[in-house]
């Protein structure tokens, strides 16, 4: 089975689960309200700054090399829908949840010693972002009453070919990356896994108390 199949299929309960957590599962029946949505994107940002900068700094692994592409990078743009739900001062009234650091934290430490499985958590939120995107994307422009294009900057990926070639080509490095070690895809396998568990924590941790 090719790495690609394999990490889908070996993650499919935890995918589900992460769907179902917390502020996910209202943010999919629009029951998150616009500071709580902030909040997530709070969250995701410092998990898309740490996972961007290792990226940046392995891009010449060539067991990363393959799923480093243009157009994916996602920090800059959640900044964008940042200020414009929130405001300029996103960064001083929103803060980081304990959940959010930890991954962050994570992501550091694999940078310095396990560069290799920083391809997991690409996976993980990429393609979910790639393949999700567009059924968010709506949802959000509806539940909190944007203009089109204002404030989800974050699922924009460009037109519907563009978005499928993204899905394409990084499918092809995933499957690249399993061939030229075949020794990696048991520990991505666990990596994406973990992953998946720590954003379930995450969207549990950021859902409202029971009133």
């Amino acid at each position: 089975m090719a790495l690609p199949e394999r990490l889908k299929n070996e993650t499919r309960d935890l995918h589900a689960r992460a769907e179902r957590s917390g502020a996910m599962r209202l943010l999919l029946c629009g029951g998150l309200d616009r500071a709580q949505y902030c909040a997530l994107l709070r969250a995701l940002h410092a998990i898309y700054e740490g996972l961007e900068a290792a990226l940046a700094q392995h891009a010449p692994h060539p067991l990363v090399s393959p799923v480093c592409l243009p157009g994916l990078a996602r920090t800059e743009r959640l900044v964008a829908d940042l200020r414009t739900l929130h405001g300029e001062s996103w960064q001083q009234d929103l803060a980081v949840p304990a959940a959010a650091r930890r991954y962050a934290r994570r992501l550091r430490l694999l940078a310095r010693w396990q560069p290799p499985l920083l391809t997991a958590h690409a996976y993980v939120r990429y393609l979910g972002d790639l393949h999700g995107g567009q059924v968010l994307k709506r949802l959000v422009a509806s539940t909190y009453a944007l203009e089109t294009g204002t404030g989800t900057s974050f699922y924009d990926f460009g037109d519907r070919d563009t978005t499928q070639a993204l899905i394409r080509d990084f499918r092809q490095g995933l499957g690249e990356i399993g061939v030229r070690d075949l020794a990696i895809e048991a520990p991505l396998v666990r990596e994406a896994r973990h992953a998946f568990q720590a954003h379930c924590h995450l969207f549990e941790a950021l859902a409202p108390a029971p009133a």
